[in-house]
């Protein structure tokens, strides 16, 4: 207790002597975890085309996908647009035999005589007198209900006059015109015609021309009577005249015409693609077009036919309608038809050709029972084009074409390495599967790898001869349709200088080929499918044993910092290394746009794992790597992202080092902050 007082009174002092307290300030150590990743060979994978495949003994083997050929010949049987063109002028215009008729009855002759109904009356008995010049005048005949205008390239009309009337005439003459003119279309004479008989006069009517209105003119006929001997008077007795218009050949009329067969014709189309021999076409595009231009005034029916072509067993056709053309002009209509999905023989009407369609097409008038003009100048002007076919399948042979190309392939998968590598053992398959029905050659010109320093060329005695594949087969009844024809083609460092090539670390692979259809001389059929033909894919094989110097792999990870006021930082990489090979890791800050903002480096590099005598793996070894920095807050706080690369060194480098399935590194990434609080 003897020290209480004193310890009391200097607190009484230090306390009344004080200031006002100032904010206290200190500093701190912070480590946290921010970042985890794990690093391994298959990290280079940039797609599907690359793979790992585990061996039997769990090593890995690298596998390389990269299709290099990829050719379908659907050009080859593009059937271009063809077209026929048809102007068909009316041969003829059927027209029927017209027949017109007119009466003058016993009954009009009395009534036109003084007192005729009283002394000839109907039923009664009389000696009838002779008469002149009774019977003359002029009487229409109506043919309207036939036609109002007809000329005529041949015909004829026959004039029947029959006596019905119960008395003897003579002297008859008869005039027969269109009415109103002068020109007679035809004149009989009868010296006599007896009771109950008929004459008969026939005119060409070839150059002439009928209208519906004629008239027909009695210039005499006199009655000769029945003196002595009396008569039964019938009122219905008549004098009748009979026009008949027969065996018609029309220059052109304004009739109600019959139907008429404008062309009834079978067509050839036969499609020009060189020596390819189409025997049947399943149709993935196409179709008809018909433009009909006509003068006919009068609806014109077509119907189109192509027998051999099918859908479901039902040919196609078609049927549209050209309508009335106006008068003095014409009418034009265009329709297309499309045929997508039927199959087309190819070999045409009897079987027995290739590349041909056989079409069957009519055009026809119906009655319509409206007077209408036809001209034997009316046309039917009628284009067909079968537009363009694109085959979903062809059959038959196919032809020989060869196609030259070039192409470059990135390779960059490899380029990714950096440093020196050298592998023990590498495969390169040239797999080619041909998918058509024929046989096909794919010779290799050049082929070679280019990358940033050097451009190497395989050489090899495989490439001294073209590579030739087999025709595909057909499996009608398949969900696989088509099996094809694989090739395969091996590459190694015995065999050619393959290696050479990847070790290169190209960034592309070029290859120049050409690609032959049909290279002998046979003609066998086969098929073409749409989107089907040749493929060659390059595989790479390399069991994961090589030996290099300053390889490098790569990998980022998501980071994000908050932190104001660091004094000193630094990183601490933990990582945990189960691959036989030293590692050194550079570090590297990058903004949200991936440019970099700081690289850091450390003085220390991953152990290698320890191994057994075959040099595999038996323990993972831990490293603990320090990269330290200052003066970089504005760094930190743009920092969004941390790429790792870490370089890999065989030891020594020319012993080759076999890479398992388990062989992976872990790292873990520390910061250590001292941070000044206030």
């Amino acid at each position: 207790m003897k020290y209480t007082l004193p310890y009391l009174l200097l607190l009484c002092i230090l306390f009344s002597c004080r200031h006002d307290f100032e904010k206290p300030t200190w500093d701190t150590d912070i480590s946290t975890p921010i970042a985890y990743t794990t690093l391994n060979l298959t990290d280079i994978v940039k797609d599907s085309i690359i793979q790992f495949d585990t061996l039997s003994d769990n090593s890995l083997k690298f596998i390389y996908q990269k299709e290099i050929i990829n050719y379908n010949f659907d050009s080859l049987i593009h059937l271009r647009p063809i077209s026929t063109t048809k102007n068909v002028k009316l041969e003829t215009i059927n027209f029927s035999n017209t027949t017109v008729t007119h009466s003058i009855t016993m009954g009009n002759l009395i009534s036109s005589i003084d007192f005729g109904t009283i002394l000839f009356p109907d039923g009664g008995t009389a000696v009838i007198p002779a008469y002149s010049d009774l019977l003359n005048e002029t009487f229409p005949i109506d043919a309207n209900d036939y036609f109002e205008e007809m000329t005529f390239t041949d015909g004829y009309l026959d004039l029947n006059i029959e006596n019905g009337l119960p008395t003897d005439l003579s002297n008859v003459v008869i005039e027969l015109r269109n009415e109103g003119e002068t020109n007679n279309i035809i004149t009989m004479n009868i010296p006599v015609l007896p009771s109950g008989e008929s004459e008969t006069t026939t005119e060409s009517l070839a150059g002439q021309t009928l209208f519906g209105n004629l008239e027909a003119e009695i210039i005499s006929a006199d009655i000769v009577g029945t003196a002595p001997n009396p008569v039964t008077i019938d009122y219905s007795d008549a004098l009748t005249a009979k026009i008949v218009i027969r065996d018609i050949e029309l220059q052109e009329g304004i009739a109600v015409f019959p139907s008429q067969e404008i062309f009834d014709e079978d067509t050839v189309v036969a499609f020009d693609i060189g020596d390819v021999k189409l025997k049947r076409v399943l149709v993935a595009e196409g179709g008809v077009e018909v433009i009909g231009v006509s003068t006919i005034q009068d609806t014109l029916k077509i119907e189109y036919k192509i027998p051999g072509t099918t859908l479901n067993g039902q040919p196609f056709e078609f049927y549209f309608e050209l309508p009335p053309a106006p008068e003095g002009g014409s009418i034009t209509e265009t329709k297309l038809f499309d045929f997508s999905g039927y199959e087309i023989d190819m070999t045409g009407k009897l079987g027995d050709t290739i590349n041909t369609i056989y079409t069957e097409s009519r055009g026809w008038i119906d009655s319509s029972g409206v007077v209408t003009h036809i001209s034997l100048e009316d046309s039917v002007f009628n284009t067909i084009t079968i537009k363009e076919i694109i085959p979903e399948k062809a059959w038959g042979y196919m032809g020989k074409d060869t196609i030259n190309e070039s192409q470059e392939l990135d390779f960059g998968d490899f380029s990714d390495f950096s440093g020196q590598f050298d592998l023990e053992h590498i495969e390169v398959k040239l797999l080619t599967e041909n998918s058509i029905g024929a046989k096909a050659d794919v010779r290799i010109n050049t082929f070679k790898s280019t990358s940033e320093q050097n451009e190497i060329v395989l050489n090899s005695d495989v490439l001294s001869s073209p590579i030739s594949i087999g025709s595909a087969t057909e499996n009608p009844n398949s969900n696989q349709e088509v099996t094809p024809y694989t090739s395969t083609v091996v590459f190694d460092e015995v065999n050619s200088n393959i290696d050479e090539l990847i070790e290169n670390k190209p960034h592309t692979l070029a290859v120049d080929f050409e690609l032959l259809l049909n290279p002998d001389d046979n003609q066998d059929d086969g098929f073409l499918f749409k989107n089907y033909g040749v493929k060659s894919e390059l595989q790479i094989e390399i069991p994961l044993s090589f030996s290099g110097s300053n390889i490098s792999l790569k990998d980022t990870v998501d980071v994000s910092f908050s932190i104001d006021n660091i004094e000193q930082a630094s990183f601490t990489l933990l990582a945990q290394n189960s691959y036989p090979i030293d590692a050194e890791i550079k570090m590297y800050l990058l903004d949200q746009n991936n440019m970099v903002l700081e690289s850091l480096l450390s003085e220390q590099i991953v152990q290698a794992s320890e191994v057994d005598t075959n040099g595999k793996t038996i323990s993972s070894t831990s490293s603990e790597l320090t990269f330290a920095f200052n003066n970089i807050s504005e760094s930190l706080s743009l920092c969004k992202k941390i790429a790792f690369e870490v370089t890999l060194n065989t030891q020594p480098s020319n012993q080759f080092v076999t890479i398992y399935s388990n062989y992976a590194m872990d790292l873990k990434l520390v910061t250590n902050f001292n941070h000044n609080v206030e």
